[in-house]
């Protein structure tokens, strides 16, 4: 997963010497967040590690951390399309519900130090979560996606509107594009998902499905499911659940 050249960028897993840096870096790149709390803080990477160590990566340039992802596997009685909360569903941050029988990654968070930003970190890390998900065998990546700059534009359209626009290309949202970009699918909008004034606290609910998933079955039996959901959304919500 590393490269033995330290000037390129590197993905590993996180280790408990991380933390501080990732406190850090977490902050860094939601400076807006600080105050609403919903920033990681030593405790609940920590639990992080104890729970999933091997679902926590981090970007390294340098030797340098410049980019992480969070992530847990949801319990199997959670309907990862349903509408839900950011503390809802990581349990406040601290992921204590992570099923290793589930069958859906959920990506809690993704940042990268704003001096990186548009040198590839970011597409690093996607595609890290993608292999991810491919190596533990499971069906999907969910996740729930900031709004960035629908704020600025909140008082003429909708948040299903906005979404729309950028998909066809005629609104512009940084982390939106990134996400579409990545292979995510919009499957709809969740109201009060984290308190985050940018995105008047709607996200957008994001699936990327395996196209090697391999069905888990009761018997003894397992069905390749290959290509299901591999085509992209451009032109509107698909709120099919």
């Amino acid at each position: 997963m590393s490269s033995p050249n330290d000037t390129e960028l590197q993905i590993r897993t996180v280790t408990t010497a991380d933390i501080p840096h990732l406190v850090a870096l977490n902050c860094a790149a939601y400076p807006d967040l600080i105050q609403d709390e919903v920033v990681w803080t030593a405790p609940q990477l920590q639990s992080h590690l104890v729970v999933f160590p091997e679902g926590q990566l981090l970007a390294e340039e340098q030797r340098r951390a410049v980019g992480a992802i969070s992530t847990l596997i949801l319990h199997r009685d959670i309907d990862p399309l349903a509408p839900h909360t950011w503390l809802g569903v990581t349990d406040n941050g601290t992921f204590v519900r992570h099923d290793p029988g589930g069958d859906t990654l959920y990506l809690a968070d993704i940042y990268v130090h704003p001096e990186c930003w548009g040198r590839g970190v970011g597409r690093a890390l996607y595609a890290a979560l993608r292999d991810l998900c491919k190596r533990l065998g499971l069906r999907r990546v969910v996740a729930g996606g900031r709004l960035w700059s629908y704020g600025d534009v909140a008082h003429t359209m909708s948040p299903e509107s906005y979404v729309a626009g950028v998909q066809r290309g005629e609104l512009s949202d940084q982390v939106l594009v990134s996400q579409l970009r990545a292979g995510f699918s919009v499957r709809g909008i969740l109201p009060g998902y984290l308190h985050d004034w940018r995105s008047r606290h709607f996200a957008t609910l994001l699936e990327w499905q395996n196209p090697d998933y391999v069905a888990r079955s009761s018997g003894s039996s397992k069905e390749l499911r290959r290509g299901i959901g591999s085509q992209k959304n451009d032109a509107g919500l698909d709120t099919e659940q």
